[in-house]
């Protein structure tokens, strides 16, 4: 699934107003390069910026871009937030009102609690049934040298030393000086939620902020999967949404894509490369021939990717569906945590010399965790489609949980997959895309009242170039008739449909 990083879209729209190059030029770089990476020519998330491509390299503007990255937003921590930080296994209460997918996880979420009976923080944990036994706690000492002296005889003993000699838990790891505990998770079938602490043993360099929510900037390299499904990818868009509790320690949640890790690619994958190919030797290029920064280059770019699109969503009917279990475990393995430093002085070669890293803080080390997870679908409602149009092109399904509403495109043989999704509400305004997801199927419910929604699939040039804009998205319920968003999309949209939920 096409993906983009969150981090890089909020300084790279700092580049817009400055930098000459064409936006429908960035546009079809990011789609071609993705398209070949990925093997998907699936939705694209509205870039909030079209300058995406620095991510493969910058090859086009270089380090000098950066020199343009400059008035972001300061971050400024709450000083009564200092006063209020809840215990590590209060997350998803501090947080879920603060995040895109906002919504009551707190009265749902499970727990996470370390083994031998001792908690993320080193506290028995006897009193909520969870604990082992005395026995079982005095074997774990046998066993561990390290700070044997420390244990005494007692539970209470064993409990406080456990925390000193082993430092680490099944949940808490510490390295480069950054420890990270996972503390409460909650899962339907569309995603996992796990909230996290990270604590620093010095204060965090102050962070940039996002420029449209307000939240710090920061992300995570990280691998991972689900154990129901060994052959899913192993890369995770470490994407993450939280806030400050004080100058030591950072609180976020953190969204696993579940309903993209349960799909086989194994069969897509084989046919969308033969595919590719075909395209190549028609045209009698390579791919090294689409790296070229000419305008020749960036033609035969843009012809690649229309060729590639006009046949690509055909090929989404060889991805298949795997069950989703009701329990199963979720591995995550964090290789690095990356914070955009407010006010960094660039240097126009910072960009070639870090890449990706350059103006970032970071801490680097091996925080690995598996998680236990229950699915809970008691909320989550299905609409099957299965609707095309004359065009082929239309919906597949429709999932909506508490927190979101995910949008599954279809497209048959001969559609031109090279599309746009936009949803609009009960009142004709614009349904917010999830910030912690790279695709533009997967939209924020938040407080907004979906009892109608409306799902527009467009031209992706066209709505790029002529329909978005943010005197269309909001106060629609305002506007006369006939000055509506709606009519626009109405106008020029190649599939529309109306849905209503209860």
């Amino acid at each position: 699934m096409m993906t983009f990083n969150n981090n890089e879209k909020d300084f790279q729209e700092k580049l817009q107003k400055d930098t000459e190059i064409p936006v429908i030029v960035h546009e079809r770089i990011n789609q071609a390069y993705r398209l070949i990476e990925n093997n998907t020519a699936v939705q694209k998330k509205a870039p909030k910026d079209p300058y995406h491509w620095m991510k493969i390299g910058g090859r086009i503007a270089g380090g000098a871009a950066a020199v343009l990255l400059i008035a972001f937003v300061f971050y400024m921590t709450d000083p009564v937030m200092a006063k209020n930080i809840p215990v590590v296994g209060g997350l998803f209460e501090t947080l879920q009102n603060n995040v895109s997918f906002f919504g009551d996880f707190a009265d749902h979420a499970t727990t996470l609690e370390a083994v031998d009976g001792v908690d993320a923080e080193g506290n028995n944990i006897a009193e909520n049934g969870n604990a082992v036994s005395e026995t079982e706690k005095g074997k774990w000492a046998e066993d561990n040298t390290t700070g044997q002296e420390e244990i005494g005889a007692t539970v209470a003993d064993t409990n406080a030393a456990v925390a000193t000699a082993k430092g680490d838990s099944a949940y808490t790891k510490t390295a480069d000086g950054l420890t990270i505990t996972c503390s409460e998770v909650f899962a339907n079938s569309q995603a996992v939620y796990v909230t996290m602490q990270f604590k620093s043993d010095t204060p965090f360099p102050q962070t940039e902020t996002r420029a449209e929510s307000g939240t710090p900037i920061i992300d995570l390299d990280m691998t991972g999967g689900v154990d129901f499904n060994t052959e899913a990818s192993p890369v995770i868009d470490g994407q993450v949404e939280g806030q400050f509790l004080d100058d030591n320690t950072y609180a976020c949640i953190f969204r696993y894509d579940l309903a993209e890790a349960a799909k086989d690619y194994t069969e897509y994958s084989e046919k969308y490369n033969e595919m590719t190919q075909q395209v190549l030797d028609e045209m009698g290029i390579t791919l090294e021939d689409l790296d070229d920064q000419t305008d020749e280059g960036y033609a035969l770019l843009e012809e690649f990717n229309n060729k590639v699109s006009e046949r690509g969503g055909e090929y989404q009917k060889y991805i298949k569906a795997i069950d989703v279990p009701d329990t199963f475990n979720l591995h995550l393995d964090i290789t690095k945590v990356r914070g955009l430093e407010t006010d960094y002085q660039w240097s126009e070669d910072d960009f070639a010399k870090y890449g990706t890293d350059a103006g970032y803080y970071k801490y680097e080390g091996d925080w690995s965790f598996d998680i236990p997870v229950t699915v809970d679908d008691s909320q989550t409602e299905v609409m099957e489609l299965n609707d095309i149009n004359d065009a082929g092109i239309g919906l597949r399904s429709v999932i909506r949980t508490p927190y979101e509403l995910t949008v599954n495109e279809l497209y048959e043989e001969g559609s031109n997959s090279d599309c746009f999704m936009v949803a609009l509400d009960a009142n004709g305004n614009k349904l917010p895309y999830n910030d912690s997801v790279g695709n533009c199927n997967i939209f924020a419910i938040q407080d907004r009242d979906i009892s109608t929604v409306d799902i527009y699939i467009l031209d992706y040039i066209q709505y790029m170039d002529e329909l978005k804009g943010e005197d269309n998205y909001n106060n629609n319920e305002t506007k006369p008739e006939g000055q509506k968003w709606s009519d626009l999309l109405d106008q020029y949209a190649k599939y529309h449909k109306t849905l209503h939920f209860k």
